[in-house]
């Protein structure tokens, strides 16, 4: 599964390339992707167009969309101006929904309201699980407090494996989103980074630490040492937080996780491998 963040296809170079966000998103190799900032009939930025569709089209998958943003027509007899997440997938949709969240009370107003997309899957041979795309307050931290509080309130009553991936605009560990692992839910980085300490414990005890030390150096010459999985992944150039993550919650083991490369947005994509428990 993947998450990116595309940015309505803008690149570097000032100019929205849907086909070029495309490609990258292929290069993920991904079944599920989760992508955030798409826009649909929204504006001049993006050439009035239905990216969800042509993004669908242009990969092969199944789409579902979930507008946070859904504005009247600029003129009459045109489609509704809407921008928000999408959920693309080579599995069966069986059925989707956009769930607006709630902003903190107190706060002051957020720049645009938020939401998550919320989608059952079914896999070819027959196993189903829930998937949820969100994108979340870019400003004031007490609103994501309240969107997670949200989310935490939607997914309650699943019952079976339902992975969420997006950009939260928040690192996993951040106290604004303390509800998430309070609930159940696991940041798949984290995962993958516990069992690849275990391992590396395992082999430091396994062997005497001279050989150990003299393996270790090996890999870092050949380029096979295993690449942490924590890297940031904003701003894209320069990566300082990891704020685009995948979750998972009921059972669902994560056996790696990978930051994309840069590519034409201000974000990197994030990809983790997840085997549904049997």
């Amino acid at each position: 599964m993947a998450s990116a963040n595309i940015r309505h296809g803008l690149g570097p170079d000032g100019r929205v390339d849907l086909g070029r966000s495309a490609a990258e998103l292929r290069a993920l190799g991904a079944d599920v992707i989760g992508v955030q900032e798409i826009d649909a009939a929204y504006g001049p930025r993006s050439g009035r167009a239905e990216q969800p569709t042509l993004l669908a089209e242009l990969l092969g998958m199944q789409l579902a969309f979930g507008a946070a943003l859904d504005l009247p027509p600029a003129r009459a007899g045109e489609p509704r101006r809407r921008y928000g997440v999408a959920l693309l997938t080579r599995h069966e949709i069986l059925s989707h929904h956009m769930h607006p969240l709630p902003d903190h009370p107190a706060a002051a107003a957020p720049g645009e309201p938020r939401g998550v997309l919320r989608a059952r899957l079914r896999r070819a041979d027959g196993e189903e699980l829930d998937v949820l795309v969100t994108h979340l307050e870019a400003g004031d931290g007490a609103h994501r407090v309240s969107q997670v509080q949200g989310i935490v309130r939607l997914t309650d009553a699943l019952a079976g494996p339902v992975v969420m991936m997006g950009d939260m605009n928040a690192d996993p560990a951040s106290p604004e989103l303390a509800a998430l692992p309070a609930t159940g839910w696991q940041d798949a980085a984290q995962l993958v980074e516990s069992a690849t300490a275990t391992i590396r414990a395992s082999s430091r005890r396994a062997l005497p630490p001279p050989l150990h030390r003299r393996l270790m150096l090996l890999r870092d010459l050949m380029g096979r040492r295993p690449v942490r999985p924590m890297a940031a992944t904003h701003p894209a150039g320069f990566p300082v937080r990891r704020i685009d993550a995948l979750w998972v919650r009921g059972g669902i083991a994560v056996s790696a996780f990978a930051v994309g490369p840069r590519g034409s947005s201000d974000h990197r994509a994030v990809t983790a491998t997840l085997h549904l428990p049997r």
